[in-house]
């Protein structure tokens, strides 16, 4: 019989949706940059949904397609940002290309949440232009604006410049 580990959700906080490269990539390439962001952002008082958290280190489980594609919209629906890494090699096999990164970075759109970023492989491309909130180079310069505009001393600084004595 297969256990299945189960990702926590954790909601006390702004959630930050982890979107990046898992098809094709080794879960120790797909997990790390989420597991550095994850420490981050806890330690800055937020909550993170990681879409690698439910799956085996020894490959046994691997969600079908369609558990994917619920999965995402369910968690985009419980987050309030997401953070998309976009590091991808000058050239890749149509095979190898981010669908579904892609397609959360359209959900997370039509949803009204912000997108940040990082890796630029898609700069300068209208359709990115048009729903990317902030594109920025590397994963720290990512979590840094994240925490900045978002994190709950940037929210505190948003809501007075809203809401004046």
């Amino acid at each position: 019989m297969t256990t299945y580990r189960r990702a926590p959700l954790e909601r006390n906080h702004l959630r930050v949706f982890l979107s990046g490269s898992i098809d094709g990539i080794s879960l120790t390439a797909a997990s790390g940059w989420r597991q550095r962001a994850k420490q981050t952002l806890h330690a800055a008082g937020m909550d993170v949904y990681d879409p690698t958290a439910i799956m085996s280190d020894d490959g046994s489980y691997r969600p079908t397609p369609n558990e994917v594609f619920t999965n995402d919209r369910w968690n985009l629906a419980r987050s309030d940002v997401v953070l998309v890494n976009l590091s991808l090699p000058e050239t890749i096999r149509s095979r190898d290309a981010p669908f579904f990164t892609i397609g959360e970075m359209f959900l997370a759109h039509q949803a009204g949440l912000p997108i940040i970023a990082f890796g630029g492989c898609f700069d300068g491309r209208p359709g990115f232009e048009a729903i990317v909130t902030r594109s920025v180079a590397d994963l720290d310069e990512a979590l840094t604006y994240i925490i900045t505009a978002y994190g709950p001393k940037g929210a505190q600084s948003a809501n007075d410049r809203a809401h004046p004595d």
